[in-house]
């Protein structure tokens, strides 16, 4: 691949993974990844998706630094933390690709749920957050997946979709401030050559912020809601594909 077409694919790709996070709080990754990692590879591609994550993270908390709920953001980030040890010592005991068919299907059972109206409102918010968290934490060190569970628990909450974008936008940073600090912990740099493609992609994924900015102030609710609901569901495909195909090569 030719160094403009890489850089095509990859503004491209940025483009849209900034404007459809920005407008939902979540989901950077989803977005990408599928588009990158064929033409960055995987160890590349989880560098650049950090690094891009924050970046637009910064714009994100900014805008939203008026709507989130400290409270509500460390209940949920303990639970997050929480979920993260089981996580890894059933990700060592387990294979993975049947806890991503588990995600999966979960996933999927849940919004169905939702689709038929049941009531799966938590009348202790504070304990539904934490399990929300754990849930994400789990997730996140099972699968690599962290944002579904997180925001199939908002949802059921109806909260304003300010307070619900803000909420996420701050619990998702502190993750990713916490996988940054790993990462350099444990030697892994992004490379020169990352570093100039950042930088060539920086415009475009400053611009989808801007638009998914833009874009968040004219949706309404419920539009957001099914925003939201699309994004589990790449989510729950994303993990039941690698699953089954990690499945099939055991």
């Amino acid at each position: 691949m030719t160094d403009a077409l890489l850089i095509a694919v990859v503004s491209i790709s940025v483009f849209m993974a900034s404007l459809f996070s920005t407008v939902t709080g979540f989901g950077f990754a989803l977005v990408a990844v599928p588009f990158l990692m064929p033409v960055l590879g995987p160890k590349e591609t989880v560098v650049f998706i950090i690094f891009g994550t924050c970046l637009v993270k910064m714009i994100v908390l900014w805008n939203t630094r008026k709507h989130f709920e400290w409270r509500t953001v460390i209940v949920t980030v303990c639970g997050s933390v929480l979920g993260s040890l089981p996580g890894g010592y059933l990700l060592n005991a387990i294979p993975s690709a049947y806890l991503q068919i588990l995600l999966g299907v979960v996933l999927v059972i849940v919004l169905a749920l939702m689709g038929m109206h049941f009531d799966l409102s938590v009348k202790n918010k504070t304990l539904g957050r934490m399990a929300a968290g754990f849930c994400s934490g789990f997730s996140a060190a099972t699968t690599s997946i962290s944002g579904p569970p997180i925001a199939l628990y908002f949802l059921t909450e109806g909260r304003d979709k300010l307070v619900t974008r803000a909420n996420m936008c701050w619990i998702f940073a502190f993750g990713n401030i916490g996988t940054m600090a790993s990462l350099a912990l444990s030697g892994s740099r992004i490379s020169t050559d990352l570093m100039l493609l950042a930088a060539y992609v920086t415009l475009p994924m400053l611009l989808g912020t801007w638009l998914g900015e833009r874009c968040f102030h004219k949706i309404n609710q419920h539009l957001f809601i099914r925003l939201t609901q699309i994004f589990v569901v790449i989510g729950a495909c994303t993990a039941l594909y690698r699953g089954i195909t990690a499945l099939l090569q055991l």
